[in-house]
């Protein structure tokens, strides 16, 4: 299933670039975020660098710290 998702026609692949390391560091640095918050803020470090501002999330308290970001889904007030 997660393949036939990623080979959609009508998917856009988003793939971090050098840059998002550093974002990352920097977010992570700003926010005062730990280690168990490397893979969320890469993430939103990537989203960032390709011009995405809405991310679908059924864990929106994982993102709410981004102000770049819009979120959507369960829980999410808007």
């Amino acid at each position: 299933m997660t393949l036939e998702l990623w080979n959609g026609e009508e998917v856009v692949r988003v793939l971090p670039t050098v840059r998002v390391y550093d974002r990352t560091c920097e977010l992570m640095e700003r926010y005062r975020l730990g280690r168990k918050r490397i893979l969320d803020t890469s993430l939103a470090a990537t989203l960032e660098a390709a011009d995405v501002t809405r991310l679908a999330t059924l864990n929106p308290g994982d993102f709410t710290v981004f102000p770049f970001l819009e979120l959507v889904g369960p829980g999410v007030e808007g």
